[in-house]
């Protein structure tokens, strides 16, 4: 049998999955990541924590796989992004990472824009600038820790230091690189013009290579860290929700992928870049191939963040939920706990409405309903920029909730389908390992659940909806 491994380092832990040329799931190792908040805006990790948590995984993993892990024949990448850390020449890297929620950037894309003007850095990065991309963060620090910022230093992204970890080999690939805000989607290569402007030259950018290209394969120190045999070739590999919509490979452009996790990305397949500052466009696995996208940063942890809050396990809390009638007794839930969006990096989150009659299980239905309003306005947003939404296709996480897929098929107004099994990054990511060595993988589309618009809830969220944009509008 061969077996190929799919490693995505989320943000709250790195998996390590055993798949069959199928697709099919044989084994997991699963390690918890610890992220801080050291201030308002600020969300940090430790790489080292990216290192001891891969090796934990696959140790795990090989532990289970036995005898079958001289079986593999090769190992995709993916990963969180666009965070950052930073590699110095002698090999260590900075004790800290900053993640994309982290929102301390505000006036360094500010100042970005002034630089550079909206419409010239959205033509060539895809991208609207805001504090969720890199450089605006490395602006903030040359102003705020240039001790950091030594020259010759790899401006590294989780799924590239794993890949370091791996093979002993750094570099990046394009979807990766296009959310650093230093990437030309045009020319496919490093802004080196505009980096010497912003005195980020003296900085080194990872080679980019195809995300299902080789890396390089596992080192002796590697594999007498993970237990899985020398020498295993390493794909590069992609971005996390890339990966995700890789995985399903239902190749329609009126299908959204809803790539439900820690936060959500909404991915629609576009046959060029797209104009509107409001939408992101992602070079595809597949080389000509474009994504449109648009997200939240903090949709699947503040259903984490409130069950903590209540000492409850995410199904108590969803039991909760299931329980209350649409509309969540008037409470509304505005879902930007991260300090802002990409689009208006000040907008507030929180509860409107609290009173002291709402119960634990109005909180969980108004997070789950937030959410869901949220990204209704994010694909009004797509719609606006010329693109066609007929029906939703959900993965990650989130996709287990039968009642979360259920209200969001009543928000939108659109058919919901969820992936089943939902976890379709990792697959993807040991997809890339597939292609990498030129086999066709079998995608993870075939077994979907359905949901259909109910006609009288659909009703009800139009008028919370007009409620809900009319108060996200005036607190912007």
């Amino acid at each position: 049998m061969s077996i190929f491994l799919g490693v995505d380092i989320g943000t709250s832990g790195i998996r390590a999955v055993a798949f069959t040329e199928r697709g099919e799931t044989l084994e997991e190792g699963r390690t918890e990541l610890n992220t801080a908040y050291p201030g308002t805006g600020y969300v940090e990790q430790n790489p080292e924590d990216w290192r001891r948590a891969l090796f934990a995984s696959l140790q795990t993993l090989t532990a289970k796989l036995g005898g079958r892990a001289n079986e593999v024949q090769g190992i995709g990448l993916t990963g969180q992004c666009p965070t950052f850390t930073l590699q110095y020449p002698d090999g260590k890297m900075w004790h800290t990472a900053l993640l994309y929620q982290d929102n301390r950037a505000i006036t360094q894309s500010e100042r970005l824009i002034e630089k550079f003007g909206r419409a010239e850095l959205h033509r060539r990065t895809g991208e609207a600038p805001s504090p969720f991309y890199i450089v605006p963060k490395l602006m903030w620090l040359q102003e705020h820790r240039p001790d950091c910022l030594v020259d010759g230093a790899v401006v590294v992204q989780p799924r590239d230091a794993v890949g370091w970890f791996l093979t002993g080999t750094m570099a990046t690939d394009p979807t990766h690189a296009a959310c650093t805000l230093a990437y030309d989607i045009e020319t496919g290569d490093w802004m080196r013009d505009w980096l010497e402007r912003l005195g980020l030259d003296r900085l080194s950018w990872p080679r980019i290579i195809p995300s299902n290209g080789m890396l390089g394969k596992l080192s002796a120190e590697a594999s007498k860290l993970s237990g899985l045999p020398e020498g295993i070739p390493v794909a590069m590999g992609a971005a996390d929700s890339l990966c995700a919509v890789y995985a399903i490979q239902k190749d329609e452009p009126v299908v959204l992928y809803d790539v439900s996790g820690t936060s959500t990305c909404l991915h629609l397949a576009v046959d060029r870049p797209v104009e509107s500052y409001a939408v992101n466009t992602y070079p595809y696995l597949e080389q000509g191939k474009w994504l449109a996208e648009v997200g939240l940063n903090t949709t699947g942890i503040a259903l984490s963040w409130l069950a903590k809050l209540f000492g409850k396990t995410l199904a108590e809390l969803m039991n909760e939920a299931d329980k209350i009638e649409p509309g969540a007794n008037g409470l509304l839930f505005l879902p930007h706990l991260g300090g802002g969006e990409r689009d208006v990096p000040t907008r507030p989150g929180g509860f409107i409405g609290l009173h002291l009659g709402h119960t634990q299980g109005d909180m969980a239905r108004a997070v789950l309903e937030g959410v869901a309003l949220a990204l209704r306005q994010r694909i009004e947003l797509l719609e606006r920029s010329g693109s066609a939404v007929r029906e939703v296709v959900v993965c990650g996480g989130g996709a287990r909730s039968g009642l979360w897929n259920q209200i969001k098929a009543d928000v939108f107004g659109l058919p919901v389908s969820a992936v089943d099994p939902p976890d379709t990054t990792v697959l993807g990511a040991a997809m890339t390992a597939m292609r990498m060595l030129n086999l066709e993988p079998k995608a993870a589309s075939s077994d979907l659940i359905s949901y259909f618009p109910d006609l009288r809830n659909k009703e009800r969220y139009e008028g919370i909806y007009m409620r809900f944009d009319r108060i996200e509008e005036q607190l912007k």
